[in-house]
């Protein structure tokens, strides 16, 4: 019977989760469910001063929200627990006494000394001092180290906690991992791992190494990177759609079929093969990954999208209250506009404040000849109004624009640039019909009047 494949994600619970971190879980998922085999979640918590409960559990959180499942863990168990690393340290100190009864680790700096005379000393593994070793990663192919430039690693500190060379690698083998998915930034230790296997006599699991993600300047990405906060709560603070994340990550650096670019977990089930994958950086571009969310909000209904915005206008403009309808409205009209959620805050000032202040270019707008005239005119028809929609705010600006045309010889600029800088703040933005719609009679009198006033 054919082995299943079995891969895991295994983060140290150190900080917010990040998206470099979520990149590499995503792609080992990825794989996992393209080959019909198991995804496991293991937690190495074997930094006690750095790890914490809370970072535990936002990584998986994280993941949830990703859309990122696991068939053992932590929380759902499975038949290799315990899943949580600091739980597994009596087999990690068994498999260090093996390797020091063997006399393939020894304690201290030397080699050559007697270990039972050192007490409170490192263990570190004894690496072959000529040949090479030899790293095959499913990717990228053999990677040759000289092993005479290898320095033999610390298996345990002094203390007696075991290191991460020593508890991943027990913890892999003893849960069935065959596939190790991770960073290329593991290629340097990479070597150790396959020593420590070879001198367990252990078989080794297929080792595949990611390259990097940068930013737009060629650099790793970093918490406090200029171009854009790169953790988890970033991109959920900003608006980001987790299923327009899932899809962005998968294209960085791993190709769909044909000219594909919208992908879901049925794809992925289907395509993400490993002769797919890149070698080579990819670059986070935060403009594709406007475009992807866009194509992912555009595809809900304005009354869902209002549901979804409505927590961000919440926080931003929380004097005025919304009714359902209104706010559904608001959100037809901005929506060709928005990329992510956070940006219907901007997108809706309009909407909300009436004492906005005017852009250089609609105080330019409001100086102009036409102005004066084009608003007191408008004011007049929307006095006569006992309701101001979209269709009615239409005929009045046909209308008005037809006759000043004619009487004045005004273009379309010289009359609506006037108007909408007077109910905006701007000479660009939606089509004033719709805007006048959601802002009704008694408001866009109110700011009409205080564009004659001088603002």
């Amino acid at each position: 019977m054919a082995m299943v494949p079995r891969f895991r994600f295994a983060p140290s619970p150190t900080g917010t989760p990040h998206i470099g971190n979520l990149h590499t879980a995503l792609f080992s998922w990825a794989l996992s469910r393209h080959t019909g085999g198991d995804f496991i979640l293991r937690i190495e918590d074997t930094d006690p001063e750095r790890n914490t409960p809370a970072a535990a559990q936002a990584m998986m959180e994280a993941l949830t929200w990703l859309g990122i499942d696991w068939d053992e863990g932590p929380d759902v168990g499975g038949e290799f627990g315990p899943y949580v690393q600091s739980a597994r340290l009596a087999r990690h100190q068994e498999i260090a006494a093996q390797l020091l009864a063997a006399n393939l680790a020894y304690y201290g700096d030397d080699p050559t000394q007697q270990t039972s005379q050192l007490t409170n000393q490192p263990l570190r593994l004894r690496l072959p001092r000529s040949g090479e070793t030899i790293v095959h990663d499913a990717l990228r192919g053999p990677i040759r180290f000289d092993n005479v430039l290898l320095k033999d690693p610390v298996l345990v500190r002094s203390n007696g906690r075991p290191l991460y060379h020593l508890a991943a690698m027990v913890d892999d083998h003893d849960m069935g991992i065959t596939h190790v998915v991770r960073g290329e930034e593991w290629i340097a230790s990479a070597p150790i791992h396959v020593q420590l296997y070879r001198a367990l006599g252990w078989q080794e699991p297929v080792w595949i190494h990611l390259p990097l993600i940068l930013n737009k300047r060629g650099q790793k990405l970093s918490k406090r990177d200029p171009e854009g906060g790169y953790l988890i709560s970033d991109f959920q603070e900003a608006g980001y759609l987790p299923e327009a994340l899932f899809n962005y990550l998968l294209l960085l650096g791993w190709s769909p079929d044909g000219e594909q670019e919208m992908v879901d977990k049925w794809i992925v089930r289907q395509q993400f093969r490993l002769e797919r994958l890149s070698t080579s950086p990819a670059v986070f571009d935060w403009d594709k990954l406007n475009w992807v969310n866009r194509q992912y909000l555009q595809r809900l209904s304005d009354e869902r999208l209002a549901g979804l915005i409505r927590p961000f206008l919440e926080d931003a403009y929380d004097d005025l209250p919304m009714s359902e309808a209104w706010l559904v409205a608001l959100t037809a009209v901005i929506r060709p506009d928005i990329a992510k959620l956070e940006d219907a805050i901007d997108l809706t000032e309009w909407a909300f404040v009436d004492d906005f202040a005017y852009t250089a270019n609609a105080r330019a707008a409001l100086a102009t000849p036409p102005a004066h005239p084009v608003i007191l005119r408008l004011i007049s028809e929307l006095a006569a109004l006992v309701i101001l929609d979209q269709p009615t705010a239409e005929s009045i600006l046909r209308q008005m624009r037809a006759d000043l045309q004619a009487a004045k010889g005004w273009r379309a600029p010289d009359i609506f640039h006037p108007i909408r800088a007077a109910l905006t703040g701007h000479v660009a933005g939606r089509p004033l019909p719709e805007i006048m719609g959601i802002i009704g009679k008694e408001r866009a009198l109110q700011r009409l009047a205080r564009a004659i006033r001088g603002g």
